[in-house]
């Protein structure tokens, strides 16, 4: 028999409320987010246009099982080291051991021997099929969604990643499409958590379909308070990430 809610269990913040004081919050830097940042923070402000897609789009297919902090601090490292790793050419150059050794010492993935077939398969299709230039896959699209389907025929960039990359890409030039509200954003364990303590789904599990109804959940919740997406997803992943929250006071609390 399913449980009926107690008051105790209600939201005290419709969601579109909810995203409202969360984007404000994150674009006054308050709170959780005054001290912590995105992956399109760690961008390198003074490298050209190819550089800093270069720059997002070896990093963020790294970012899975791993805690962000480390990847981004780690990759900056590196690039502060020789801007050069974050090329086609240098990644292809590399053999499969020394690319081991560079990716381990600096940015250190859960999953190496993937983190190095990863490289290896998503930087000759880059090269083959967009010149080595990611931000050709966003400027020969018209649409948001032909953007992200060509996202996804990387190795590892699926709803998550890929939506992820689709997201620091978007932030950092201001690429625009008609569709991209049809585009939902990216969600893992911590943005799920969050709909939950709030009060705005019953469950946290990680399964396809509660995942999905989050997914729409922050789409609607977003239209409704006329918020970009991109901007409260950036804000979410903090607020989860970071904060870790355990109550809804939790969440509360942060934002203050």
């Amino acid at each position: 028999m399913k449980k009926e809610r107690t008051e105790m269990d209600k939201p005290q913040l419709r969601p579109s409320e909810f995203v409202k004081l969360v984007a404000d919050k994150f674009q006054a830097r308050e709170g959780v987010f005054f001290e912590f940042r995105n992956v399109e923070d760690y961008v390198p402000k003074e490298a050209t246009p190819l550089q800093q897609s270069l720059f997002l789009f070896y990093v963020v297919q790294l970012d899975y099982a791993i805690k962000g902090r480390v990847l981004y601090a780690g990759a900056t490292r590196l690039y502060q080291k020789g801007p050069e790793f974050f090329t086609p050419s240098h990644v292809l150059g590399l053999n499969d051991e020394e690319l081991f050794k560079t990716l381990t010492g600096y940015m250190k993935p859960r999953y190496p021997n993937e983190a190095v077939a990863r490289y290896k398969t998503n930087t000759k299709k880059l090269q083959d099929n967009y010149d080595g230039d990611p931000i050709k896959m966003f400027s020969e699209s018209r649409t948001a969604k032909e953007t992200v389907d060509k996202i996804q025929e990387f190795r590892g960039m699926g709803p998550k990643t890929g939506n992820l990359f689709f997201r620091a890409m978007i932030s950092t030039f201001g690429f625009q499409f008609d569709d991209i509200d049809s585009v939902l954003q990216p969600v893992d364990i911590h943005d799920v958590r969050i709909a939950q303590l709030m009060g705005f789904v019953e469950k946290d599990d990680m399964t396809d379909k509660n995942i999905q109804k989050v997914k729409l959940l922050w789409n609607k919740a977003c239209t409704d308070a006329q918020v970009n997406w991109i901007t409260f997803d950036r804000a979410l992943w903090l607020l989860g990430s970071e904060g870790k929250p355990k109550t809804r006071e939790d969440v509360i609390k942060l934002l203050k």
